[in-house]
């Protein structure tokens, strides 16, 4: 029967039908009808046309594939996952406008406005931040140099991750981020001057923990210690903040004494499109910051300006105005007013990556940061930094294994420092470039992981004769290697070894070992053997301040012929020493991570460690080169009072670490840790005050409560028992302080947020570095805005 017969059929009016042909009619006409609707269906959906969506889905860090990710059509049911390679494509798609979103467990979920043309295939590739849903979800770089779970590094490793550091930003200090983590020990004085340690032996501008923003250190080349606000991203641009705790050289050479800070940025893809932030709160505080990513096929941006400024907690201490008891009236005492104009940063920076279809990424970026009136506490006294200018530039590739990242630091002073304490103005124009390549393979199967590199740095620095008799250019390199061995299902090895050679200091050979067992799922033990050292600096090496008004002068270890000393006076100290050389500690740890029931984990690390050859501080007799006091040519404060530092002491330290985190519910969790202890000197210089600078004990905690999209609140305490502190002409005891801190943020709609920060929220003055600042409460709160 062809169509025009039943449409006659359908429609005759010549024919009557009987009963059941009308019936056998009107099956007729509704298959009919159905066939024409189908028709009439596929006809239109032609005409509107579809299209497909294809991509990856990768990790922001190494920009590994992540498998099993869900990619979706917001307010759709249609979707796709991802393969083993990462990669999805969802077909059939009406022409329109959609919101495609990519999540995965462990990771924050991402998402792009996207527009479906007929017949086009569009191409959009994700890179996802890492965001810990349990304890064992959480993932660590440092301690190996490569992704694994924290419950499998053999190091005892604190990680930070997006949600916390979005909640501690508005107060935009890094350091304060950590403040109530396991084993860490840090002080603050300035707005932005921090101690960062772990494990004992603080001190004023501390530099055992090496610090580093996406491969790049942020010591000063003068003192090595980090400038906080010299940074060109704020801290809400940091995805990922992890401190590996212990020696480090192994695998990072100088500085890594006590410990790794990792920081890293988020990159373009991770976040695209822009945001404005706004805040301000106690202290005059103001901050500003507009961030703008996009992407272009495999090319994506990140461009970010700012700045911050506020009134710092510093006092003048001219004529003996001293803030709390104990000061040395002569020592102490200032001579020049300190500046209370406000602290200030202004930043901007830009950032370009290349993601290849291959895998790997390129990078580069730049930025440029000029830093006012910020206070440092210095072994001469406090410090002022007027006005000075930190740009950086970085070009690094990432993929297939390999690892490049080659960067330039700089600090150039636009107006020079005060000394408050002499009254000099001081420089520190300097510039430090490193180039580092690395290589990650696995062998045997995967059973044995291997890491090799090299790098190579260069420092020039000229404080035109401020505090060095002249300019320096020297250069340090460094090899090393790392294998990690899987001896049976749960149980590895891990070897490393670094060589290090520097125009500064003799060469050093820095060895690590460790075994991790993994007795149950879960739960793991591990033995730890490193050894570590730590460069001595500039100011250590090649100070050369005469004091202006008192009989004093400072040199470092090297100057052998002080401008101007052509006599002594007093007795010369018998014996010559050699010349400065490396800090060394070797560290034995045993530590235990465990997870019980997916909701509470726990972390044990017990350490005990061995130093020699300390650094003294920067006092008066310590060293023999010189005598207790000296003539000067020509100078009416002649004989002056030598300070200077030498190698002088053996130290053993015994500590132990404790942390539990509970998991109550998807919303509430709690954490609490304690922290012990004890040294013993057995040896020391005679004229030199030997002590760790930090507490017998700390203990924090805090609680946190999340919704699933809304808001979050974290109160957080810590306290910390007296304890004594000399660094420099500063000596004296810290009372004992408790603090507490509270964090929040509040997403108001998917496009407004507001962030508060409150430290010492019950403004308990105190100080927490013998000749720093009384610390009050700052409250801050921030609006953020994503157009």
């Amino acid at each position: 029967m062809n169509p025009g017969h039943l449409i006659g059929v359908f429609y005759s009016t010549d024919h009557i039908p009987t009963k059941g042909q009308q019936m056998e009619h009107f099956n007729l006409r509704s298959v009919f009808f159905g066939l024409m609707l189908i028709l009439l269906a596929f006809k239109l959906s032609n005409a509107q046309g579809t299209g497909t969506i294809s991509g990856t889905v990768r990790d922001s860090e190494g920009r590994e594939p992540i498998p099993g990710a869900n990619v979706r059509l917001k307010g759709t049911t249609m979707g796709a996952a991802t393969d083993e390679s990462g990669i999805f494509k969802i077909v059939s798609v009406p022409s329109g406008a959609y919101t495609l979103i990519a999540s995965g467990v462990g990771y924050q979920s991402s998402e792009f406005s996207i527009q479906i043309e007929s017949g086009i295939e569009v191409k959009k590739d994700f890179v996802l931040a890492t965001e810990a849903i349990q304890a064992g979800d959480v993932l660590v770089y440092g301690a190996s140099l490569r992704r694994e779970r924290i419950t499998d590094a053999p190091a005892s490793v604190r990680v930070l991750n997006a949600k916390d550091i979005v909640r501690g930003a508005p107060s935009g200090q890094l350091a304060k981020l950590l403040e109530t983590q396991a084993g860490v020990d840090i002080v603050q004085s300035g707005l932005f001057d921090f101690n960062l340690n772990t494990r004992g032996f603080n001190t004023s501008l501390n530099r055992r923990i090496l610090i580093l923003l996406d491969g790049r250190d942020l010591g000063t080349a003068f003192l090595g210690a980090p400038e906080w606000n010299g940074m060109s991203v704020p801290v809400e641009e940091m995805g990922r903040v992890e401190l590996v705790c212990g020696p480090g050289s192994a695998l990072y050479g100088a500085n890594a004494y006590n410990g790794v800070l990792n920081v890293s940025t988020h990159p373009p893809r991770a976040s695209l499109g822009t945001r404005v932030t706004v805040g301000g709160g106690e202290l005059s505080t103001f901050r500003g910051d507009i961030r703008h990513a996009g992407i272009y096929e495999q090319w994506s941006y990140r461009v970010n300006a700012g700045g911050a400024s506020g009134k710092s907690f510093s006092r003048i201490r001219t004529n003996g105005q001293f803030e709390y008891a104990g000061m040395n009236p002569v020592l102490n005492n200032e001579v020049v007013d300190l500046d209370l104009s406000p602290v200030q940063q202004l930043y901007a920076s830009a950032r370009v990556d290349y993601d290849y279809e291959s895998g790997g990424f390129a990078t580069i970026e730049g930025g440029l940061t000029q830093v006012q009136n910020e206070v440092y506490v210095t072994g001469i006294g406090r410090v002022q930094s007027k006005k000075a200018q930190r740009p950086f530039g970085r070009l690094s590739y990432q993929g297939h294994g390999v690892n490049i990242n080659v960067w330039t630091n700089s600090r150039i002073n636009v107006e020079p420092e005060r000394s408050l304490a002499t009254g000099l103005s001081l420089t520190q124009d300097a510039s430090i470039s490193q180039g580092e390549v690395q290589y990650s393979f696995s062998t045997l199967e995967g059973e044995l992981l291997s890491v090799v590199g090299a790098s190579h740095r260069l420092v020039s620095i000229d404080t035109k004769g401020t505090l060095m008799p002249e300019p320096r250019n020297d250069n340090m390199s460094g090899i090393y290697a790392q294998g990690e061995y899987k001896v049976m299902r749960d149980l590895k090895a891990v070897v490393a070894a670094r060589w290090d050679r520097s125009t500064l200091h003799p060469s050093q050979f820095s060895p690590k070992a460790a075994v991790v067992w993994s007795f149950a799922q879960g739960h793991n033990v591990r033995l730890t053997y490193n050894r570590a050292f730590q460069s001595p600096n500039y100011s250590e090496l090649f100070l050369f301040v005469m004091h202006p008004t008192r009989p004093l002068a400072y040199f470092g270890n090297l100057i052998t012929n002080p401008p101007g000393l052509t006599g002594f006076q007093g007795n010369v100290q018998p014996g010559t020493p050699k010349d400065l050389t490396v800090e060394k500690i070797t560290g034995y740890e045993v530590g235990y991570k465990g997870i019980f029931s997916n909701d509470l984990f726990v972390t044990v690390d017990a350490y005990y460690n061995q130093m020699k050859d300390f650094v003294t501080d920067l006092a008066a007799g310590v060293n023999p080169k010189y005598p207790a006091a000296g003539l000067f040519q020509n100078d009416p404060l002649s004989p002056r009072n030598i300070w200077s530092y030498i190698n002088a002491g053996r130290v053993n330290e015994t500590g132990c670490d404790v942390g539990v985190n509970y998991y109550l519910s998807e919303s509430w969790q709690m954490d609490a840790n304690f922290s012990l202890f004890d040294f013993e000197v057995l040896e020391k210089n005679q004229n030199d005050i030997l002590i760790p600078n930090s507490p017998k004990y700390r203990i924090s905690g805090g609680v946190t409560y999340a919704s699933a999209d809304k808001y979050d609140v974290k109160l957080s305490m810590k306290y910390v028992p007296t304890f004594d502190w000399a660094a420099g002409i500063f000596i004296g005891k810290i009372p004992a302080y408790a603090l507490v801190n509270l964090s929040a943020s509040y997403r108001f709609s998917e496009r407004i947020g507001f962030n508060l920060a409150v430290s010492n929220l019950l403004d308990r003055e105190h100080y927490e570095i013998f000749g720093g600042s009384l610390i009050g409460r700052r409250a801050i709160i921030t609006t953020t805005v994503t157009l």
